[in-house]
């Protein structure tokens, strides 16, 4: 995606991993349905960062746990392992554990925390039903994404047994699931990939759904009354034809796969002593921004708070929930959530051009009042700072208090700013680490979501070509020429021969602009210390 003048935003969709550690495993009864024979997309999701959490904890007025001392935090399935890395390198003063029972999966990870020399980074290639037998401490996170939706009720269950047993009062879950009704349309084109793909004798998986895959697209062609009465179908059609093959199997191969309504998982979690808390997604706490104000008037005169999350996902069509959990919620009165508000730090998230003014919500177009926007933007380009700060800053002294805090709250939605964390003093170093390694990885044409900010103290999703770019000048390349000419070599790595007649002309003007409008930004998050 591209931000004013044609400087790259971040990118925050999930590119998929060309060919890093792959491993081909039959479907056997020691996966329970789960498809292994190519691994996940290297992804991180800032929606897991303690820090994060917090946010949308306090924005719902209750208390999260301090990370600002000793903490614990466990992912269970972590895939490959990016963003549990990237919260051990940020997080010197966490102890984090985590659970994958793909082998090629567990070493990815791995790998990454021993380049990066991470001692407070626990992995284990478990099973959910072997992790229940590990002795691990009590935890102040438990997250899961993705994963409850992907796996059998079995499996289920030792999920919800591990958190009844690890999570600690005042604890928080956050767990992301494919949620109905938004997945209404596109739950039976699942089915019939599944069904059909297993059927299939000859071949791997991959190759059983990418039949699949055909069929259903014979079957539109043919005008099938499933697809002619069902435009939303066509559409997730669409969407599958477009998918990448670690996103495709993932998402539609394992046995166990479910879509959930809210209330039942809330049930789930309630036999784990969980209520539900907030969502991690912050423009679903601002129903303003939302919700149309008719529905608005539906959910509100609903008592019952699980039947109010329902309504709510009929009215977004939620496809997927990213729910935030906690046991023995702690409310904040009016005077401690003024105090931790205030204390709040905050850091872009983007290049300052790519902060576009008109945006949209997910009902409506508003426009940022540019004054407020600047003056946030430039006492940011400093570095974090709290939002007690920057409620002070001079050039906002005309500014009624309301609106600072709306365009604050509009710029988190918009993923514009995030919450930050303040550095502790080894942090530097061990982001460093990290980032070079990925920077290596990058190099081999690994497609990653972001590096790690020592300056945020945590992970910034970061567009995949101002990757290729920095990782260039990491390399001593300084011009849009030499820029460009090292994104296009990756490139083909990471792709095979991609080259056209305007492929390098486009990478050229993409340096251009990044070098304009994105280089100051990139430097301010200190990502790699001195070359």
């Amino acid at each position: 995606r591209k931000g004013p003048a044609g400087c790259s935003a971040v990118d925050k969709s999930a590119p998929s991993p060309p060919h890093a550690y792959h491993t081909t495993i039959s479907m056997d009864d020691w996966t329970d349905g789960y498809v292994t024979e190519v691994p996940y997309s290297v992804n991180h999701f800032p929606e897991m960062a303690p820090a994060h959490l917090r946010l949308a904890l306090l924005q719902a007025g209750l208390a999260a746990p301090n990370t600002d001392r000793d903490f614990t935090y466990l992912e269970l399935g972590f895939g490959q392992g990016l963003g549990l890395n990237m919260l051990a390198a940020a997080h010197p003063q966490g102890r984090f554990f985590g659970n994958d029972f793909m082998p090629a999966h567990v070493a990815a990870a791995q790998a990454l925390a021993d380049q990066a020399g991470l001692s407070n980074l626990q992995l284990v290639q478990d099973s959910f039903s072997q992790l229940r037998g590990r002795d691990l401490p009590p935890m102040d996170f438990i997250v899961l994404h993705g994963v409850y939706s992907w796996v059998n009720a079995d499996n289920r269950a030792h999920i919800v047994a591990l958190i009844a047993r690890l999570l600690k009062p005042g604890g928080v879950v956050y767990l992301s699931y494919n949620c109905m009704p938004g997945w209404a349309h596109k739950a039976p084109l699942q089915r019939l990939m599944s069904e059909a793909a297993q059927r299939q004798s000859r071949g791997s998986a991959l190759q059983g759904f990418h039949a699949a895959r055909d069929l259903l697209r014979q079957l539109d062609a043919a005008d099938a009354a499933f697809f002619a009465n069902n435009p939303g179908a066509r559409t997730a059609l669409r969407e599958i034809a477009n998918a990448s093959d670690a996103y495709l199997l993932h998402e539609f191969a394992p046995r166990g796969w479910t879509p959930f309504y809210c209330t039942d998982v809330a049930a789930d979690m309630g036999r784990a002593d969980l209520q539900f808390a907030a969502s991690a997604k912050l423009f679903s706490n601002f129903p303003q921004w939302s919700l149309p104000p008719e529905l608005r008037a539906v959910i509100d005169a609903t008592e019952d708070s699980g039947m109010r999350e329902l309504l709510r996902d009929f009215a977004m069509q939620t496809p997927l929930r990213r729910d935030v959990y906690l046991r023995s919620p702690r409310t904040l009165n009016a005077a401690e959530i003024e105090q931790e508000y205030d204390a709040t730090l905050l850091a872009l998230q983007r290049p300052p051009a790519s902060c576009a003014r008109h945006v949209r919500t997910p009902i409506t177009a508003l426009h940022l009042e540019d004054d407020v926007v600047d003056a946030l933007l430039a006492a940011l380009a400093g570095g974090p700072q709290t939002i007690a700060a920057l409620r002070a800053l001079p050039a906002l002294a005309n500014a009624s208090p309301a609106s600072i805090r709306e365009t604050l709250n509009l710029m988190l939605c918009l993923g514009y700013l995030g919450p930050a964390t303040a550095p502790k003093v080894e942090t530097r170093g061990r982001v460093h680490a990290l980032n070079k390694a990925l920077l290596k990885r990058l190099h081999a044409g690994e497609r990653l979501s972001g590096f790690v900010s020592p300056a945020h103290s945590a992970a910034v999703a970061i567009a995949y070509h101002d990757q290729l770019f920095l990782a260039a000048q990491q390399n001593e390349h300084s011009n849009p020429d030499t820029l460009a000419s090292y994104a296009e070599n990756v490139l083909q790595i990471s792709t095979g021969p991609t080259a056209t007649p305007s492929a390098l002309p486009d990478l050229q003007r993409e340096a251009r602009n990044f070098l304009q409008y994105g280089d100051e930004y990139y430097r301010s998050l200190d990502l790699f210390g001195a070359t």
